[in-house]
Formats: C-alpha cells, structure tokens, sequence
C-alpha cells in the first residue's frame, strides 16, 4: 500500500540520516522510483497536517523569534553608511571560481544513466541562477576562517543547499501549476508533473546521500530539518487559517530562510567553530533569507516580466496573500473578504491591487525587509574583518535593492 511504502522510505531515510549509512541512503533512492511514491508522499503529508504536525515546532508556534543580534546605530551610524564602508567588494565575483567549481560538482553529483531523468536534473542547474545560496555558503566559511579558503566538507554545504532548493522549485512549479522560471518553461511545462516529480526527488535524494557521507550527526539533522521546513511551509500556505504578518514571516522562514539559516551553521559547525559563532552564522542565513523572501514577495508587485523570468502578480493570482496584501489589510477592512475568497471573483485582484497602492503597503513591506537586512548586517559585523566579512555585507545591499 502507498502508506506502506511511505513508512519504509521514512524509516530508510531516517536510518540513513542518523548513521551516515550511504547503503540505507541508496534504498532510499531506489523507493523514491516507485510509481506510488508521490501520492504516497501525499498522503502521509495531509496527515501529519491532520494530526498537527505543524504545532509541534516552536517557530508555528510561537513566531519566528527576533534576532539575538541588534543592529548597533551608535557604533555604525546608519544601514546606508555600513553599505557604502564594505560595497567595494563584488559577493559574486569574489567566489566565482568557487561557485563554478560548486555547479561542477552538483552536475556530477546529479549524473545518471537515465537520459530524461538526467535532462530533468540538470536543466535548472545548467541554468546557473543567481546562486545565491552557495555563494552564501561560501562566503561565510571563508570569513569564520579569517580569509582562509572554505574546507571541502564546508563547499559540500553549498552543494547540498543548491540542490535542495532546485528540487524545491521544481516540485513548487507542480503545486503552482507555473509555466517559466528563470526566463525559461518549467519541467513540469516540458516534460509533465510526474517527471518535475521525480526529478525533485531525484535531486533530494543525491544531496542526501552527498550529506550522508559527511558522517555528521548534527549536520545531518540540521540540512535534514530544512527539508522538513519545506513541507511544514507548504502546509501553512495551503492550510492556516488566519493570515497576519506574523504568520507571513514564519512561512517564509519555513520556505526561504531555514535553508540559508541552517546551511550557514552547519558549515560553522564543520569549520570547528564555536557556538558563539555558529550563532553568527545561523541569524545571518535567517535574516538575509528572509529578506530576500520580502523582496521577493514585493517584486511581484514591483517588478516586471523580463526582469524577474516569471509572471508578476503570480502569488495574488494564485490567492495567496503576502506582506503588500497583509499591511493593506490592516488599514483596509475590505481586504479581508477578498483574502478569504483568495481573490477568486472578477475584478478581486485589481481591487486588492488598488487597496495595496493607496495604504502604502509596498513601503512597509520595504521597511520589513530593511529591519530583517540590519539583523543580517549586525550578524556580519560580528565576523573577522576580511574581504569575505565585506561581500556578505554587501551581498545583503543586494538583495535589498535586486530586481530579479
């Protein structure tokens, strides 16, 4: 029975994770290619959604906690005057060889034998994207290491992160039923939802055979708990009721920030650091991310086609409320029906479009990005001082002013 299956692939999986067992992984890979293994998958979600999983984890909770470190007006004057001190490094240039020498990995990591299945992997990888994760990855081990070069099992990290997040999208472009990303159409588009399936979990389960083999116990259950975080993400978005900025930015933790957040600690943690400093990286990953996420939220409002490689307003035609729908909310009460109805009616999304405008939603959805950018800065500043240290401040101006 698919229930069946889905408690032998848990069982396979959680084997592996908690013993680094590269053979229980490969059973793991072999049952993610069962037929059922989807609907499966599926199943056991909308249940562990009914028997409240979600409330299990503080974050849904409770909210995502403020950051433990603040950023310090006194000693750096101002957002702006940090920026314009560190801009003189490019995040991107500075690791381009180490974010080539990554992509080259990944497509090793992700070679098969299977044609399609190999085309399917690959195709968003190919594409290269903005990177931004391992860049993250990397730029943050070199600074915890002085200036050092990051170690092989730190650029690992970058691996598995860039791997994680394109089987996210792919299996994302299902479930939104999308047809371009990146400029480009969509597995599902090309080759139809059960390859974009089977590619993202093709994907998943070559990172958790690559994290397996780090034989990292910690580092296993945190890379691990991102992809939990993606489920638990996508349950909120598909079922809490209630929708408030509080709500939003747990979501977009679960979605966006726990990958970069957790990714930035195991690699502290696997470069020898101290707690103090695996703090540093785990609220610089969180907060950038969730930046980024805002920024991403507003741009669908703010941006264009061309830029972005992707319809704008997809998320409100899809009914789903972010931060410029939920700040209008809250000086509109007749944004609520609509948010109810999840702008379902004729002429629901250029009314919610007219409300977003006229309460000055996109510039306190700007200013929520900012608040979570200082968090990410103050973090930073918490670093050795080196070239690395000044392209993850700058890379968090990036994000902040990115129109893509």
């Amino acid at each position: 029975s698919y229930s069946d299956m889905a408690s032998g692939l848990t069982r396979a999986a959680i084997y592996a994770l908690r013993t680094g067992s590269t053979q229980a992984s490969r059973l793991s890979v072999r049952a993610i290619h069962l037929e059922g293994f989807t609907k499966a998958a599926a199943q056991v979600g909308m249940k562990m959604a009914k028997d409240k999983f979600l409330e299990t984890d503080d974050y849904y909770t409770k909210g995502v906690p403020d950051s433990e470190l603040k950023f310090d007006y006194d000693k750096y004057g101002s957002l702006t005057k940090v920026f314009d001190d560190h801009r003189h490094v490019d995040p991107f240039t500075h690791v381009k060889d180490e974010l080539d020498s990554v992509t080259d990995c990944i497509k090793d990591i992700v070679g098969s034998d299977h044609k399609v299945l190999n085309t399917v992997a690959s195709y968003f990888i190919e594409a290269a994207g903005k990177r931004i994760r391992p860049a993250i990855v990397m730029l943050l081990s070199e600074a915890l290491q002085k200036g050092n070069e990051p170690t092989e099992r730190q650029a690992r990290i970058a691996q598995i992160s860039e791997m994680i997040h394109t089987a996210s999208l792919l299996h994302d472009d299902v479930i939104d039923k999308s047809d371009s990303r990146r400029g480009l159409k969509t597995i599902n588009k090309l080759f139809g939802n059960k390859m974009a399936v089977l590619g993202g979990d093709f994907l998943l389960a070559r990172a958790s055979l690559t994290l397996a083999r780090l034989r990292d116990p910690t580092v296993i259950e945190l890379m691990s708990t991102i992809i939990e975080h993606l489920v638990k993400g996508e349950l909120m978005q598909l079922h809490k009721a209630g929708p408030s900025i509080s709500n939003y930015v747990t979501k977009s933790y679960y979605k966006t920030a726990s990958l970069m957040a957790n990714s930035c600690k195991s690699a502290a943690i696997l470069g020898g650091h101290d707690e103090n400093m695996q703090l540093v990286a785990y609220e610089y990953g969180k907060n950038v991310g969730l930046a980024f996420q805002i920024v991403d939220d507003l741009l669908d409002f703010e941006g264009n086609t061309d830029d972005l490689g992707k319809p704008t307003l997809s998320d409100i035609h899809s009914g789903l409320a972010t931060a410029p729908v939920l700040y209008a909310a809250q000086h509109f009460n007749e944004m609520q029906p609509l948010i109810d109805r999840k702008f379902s009616q004729v002429g629901d999304v250029q009314l919610a479009l007219h409300y977003v405008e006229k309460s000055g939603a996109l510039g306190e959805t700007r200013a929520l990005a900012t608040s979570y950018a200082e968090a990410a800065v103050a973090a930073a500043c918490q670093l050795p001082a080196s070239n690395a240290q000044s392209a993850l401040i700058a890379l968090v101006e990036r994000v902040l002013l990115r129109n893509r």
